[in-house]
């Protein structure tokens, strides 16, 4: 009895050693538990502690003026305030009188440039033909002169063949020594070098020919050069629209005359693409150029805008902007550039936040996916 008892002691002590092992492993799991929960609720106060930066903006679209470099006078206006215009649209007429007096003066001058080629052709080949005139007469008087000669010469011989008292050798020395062949060597001497004069001019007037084609042929070249940029600067005075827009201004009427780089309209688009913001000057150094930041429209729909510039200095907040008027605010203007399909309107006053810490870190991890 003794021995079951002492067993029964035993198995008692055995039980209650497990089960103090038991609650000691229990509550190391419910430590470690605590210990989880405080870091998760240690790492969610870090990301979303501190001040969160909210300020203030107005939405903006980039805008563009058109106007021109030279004085113009305007033809017709074909749009109007608020109107949408699609790119290859026409915007305005416009005419330059002094564009169009030069234009006609060049007209004029390549037309004197061929009429003056075509005299300058006619005289030169008139000129050749004069000159190939006094040769023929020439040559014809100097032939004839030869001829004549040439005639009395075998009269002359045949007088002398009929002589006896002339001695037989004494005809070749007569013909070598005899002024009529004398004569006709020196007509056809003359008429050779008249001859080789009347070529030397021609061929001075044929070339002179060649080189005034050739300058008129470049002096035409410069005029229709000057032409064609006179053409393109006409084509410029019809503005096409280069991109979708919304007329924003019309500066100008029909018939009017605008001077150099006065403004003709001014071209903003549909929706806005900038947001001006307004950030205190206490907390502005709390964001910088290239942070995303959540733009709150009015009708409370968010879109992320990127930050693109800070200004270099301190402003005063714009009057509309302020909470009391009589109170000036001052800080840094922050650009910020946001999707063009948006639900905004220009001018809209909207509400800028810093993303927190949670966007942030889906936004990057977003931004890694892709």
């Amino acid at each position: 009895m003794k021995i079951i008892d002492a067993i029964v002691n035993k198995l008692d002590v055995f039980n209650d050693s497990q089960c103090s092992r038991f609650r000691a492993i229990e509550s190391h799991k419910m430590l470690a538990a605590w210990v989880l929960a405080l870091a998760a609720i240690i790492t969610l106060g870090f990301c979303f502690h501190g001040q969160h930066i909210v300020f203030s903006g107005i939405a903006e679209a980039s805008e563009t003026t058109i106007s021109v470099q030279e004085a113009v006078e305007v033809v017709k206006i074909h749009v109007v305030p608020g109107q949408e215009v699609k790119e290859g649209d026409t915007l305005v007429e416009l005419s330059r009188p002094d564009l169009a007096l030069r234009m006609n003066e060049l007209i004029r001058e390549l037309d004197a440039i061929e009429g003056r080629g075509s005299l300058n052709t006619a005289g030169i080949d008139q000129k050749v033909a004069e000159v190939q005139a006094a040769l023929t007469v020439k040559r014809n008087t100097v032939n004839f002169e030869i001829e004549k000669l040439q005639m009395q010469y075998q009269q002359n011989r045949e007088l002398a063949g009929k002589l006896k008292s002339l001695p037989a050798g004494s005809l070749s020395a007569v013909d070598s020594n005899d002024g009529l062949l004398v004569s006709i060597r020196n007509l056809q001497k003359e008429l050779k070098v008249a001859e080789d004069g009347a070529a030397s001019q021609i061929r001075l007037l044929r070339g002179s020919q060649g080189l005034e084609k050739t300058n008129s042929a470049a002096e035409a070249q410069a005029l229709h050069r000057e032409m064609d940029m006179l053409k393109e600067q006409q084509k410029e005075l019809t503005i096409i629209s280069k991109a979708d827009w919304v007329v924003a201004n019309v500066e100008v009427r029909d018939g009017e005359k605008v001077s150099s780089f006065n403004p003709l309209l001014t071209l903003t688009r549909k929706s806005p693409s900038l947001v001006r913001g307004y950030i205190n000057e206490k907390v502005y150094s709390k964001i910088k150029v290239g942070d995303d930041v959540e733009i709150i429209e009015g009708n409370g729909e968010k879109v992320i805008g990127s930050i693109i510039g800070m200004s270099s200095r301190i402003v005063p907040f714009p009057l509309r902007l302020l909470k009391m008027p009589d109170m000036p605010m001052y800080g840094r203007e922050v650009s910020i550039r946001v999707p063009e399909q948006n639900s905004m309107l220009l001018g809209e006053r909207v509400s800028i936040s810093e993303l927190s810490g949670l966007k942030k870190i889906l936004k990057g991890s977003n931004g890694g996916n892709r």
